[in-house]
């Protein structure tokens, strides 16, 4: 077994999920150089306010090295830096939502984007994350169709009307009377957490906090 992983690691060498560089497998992600790196948000940046969410609270900025780590995970088979990402989210989450929620939960794809891509990242992250918090992520919400990618409109309005009334809460009781924190991957205008959250608040939740793991620099929205 070790004799094969060696093979393994010099024919396949293990990569740093957020710069994609070759690291040493026994390294934590992210790797010394990233730990270090300019995506990273200060502590005045990490919570951002909303409406039917309370506040969000993102990790670091979507722009250059994490821009393109986020997209290797989201959209060309990388499920596996979830285990990445959740423990640097739950630290922030620690830090910054302690106390505030009693359950976590995520802001599902729709069934035909579970399909065609084999997994839901904002579910993985939320599952790393909860994990590293010592708890479970549990499912609360569904997405009602395929809507168009947020990514792909620019302008905010447009944003706010593509997710109007696309989720849904299969089992109100187990939203009712609970605080809720909502994870979702990256924060843009805010409109799909917003809608996500406000969802939850119809169905009972006393109280949405999210958190998100990254979030787009205001010039480029």
């Amino acid at each position: 077994m070790a004799l094969t992983n060696l093979l393994l690691n010099l024919i396949f060498p293990p990569r740093c999920p957020f710069c994609n560089s070759p690291v040493d497998r026994a390294l934590s992600a992210p790797c010394p150089k990233c730990r270090q790196a300019d995506f990273w948000l200060e502590e005045a940046q990490v919570v951002t306010p909303g409406t039917a969410f309370l506040r969000c609270v993102c990790a670091g900025w979507y722009r250059g090295a994490l821009r393109e780590s986020m997209r290797r995970f989201k959209f060309q088979g990388h499920p596996d830096y979830a285990k990445a990402y959740g423990p640097v989210l739950a630290r922030i989450i620690r830090d910054y939502l302690p106390g505030s929620y009693d359950l976590i939960t995520w802001v599902p794809v729709s069934p035909a984007t579970l399909k065609e891509r084999g997994y839901d990242q904002a579910r993985l992250l939320a599952e790393e994350t909860a994990k590293a918090l010592s708890t479970q992520a549990v499912s609360l919400l569904a997405k009602m169709g395929k809507n168009k990618a947020q990514s792909s409109l620019a302008q905010g309005s447009q944003r706010w009307k593509n997710v109007a009334g696309v989720y849904s809460v299969p089992d109100p009781a187990a939203v009712a009377g609970q605080r809720i924190l909502l994870i979702d991957d990256i924060l843009t205008t805010g409109a799909t957490l917003e809608e996500a959250a406000r969802t939850l608040r119809r169905a009972g939740a006393t109280q949405v906090v999210a958190a998100a793991f990254c979030r787009t620099p205001r010039k480029e929205i």
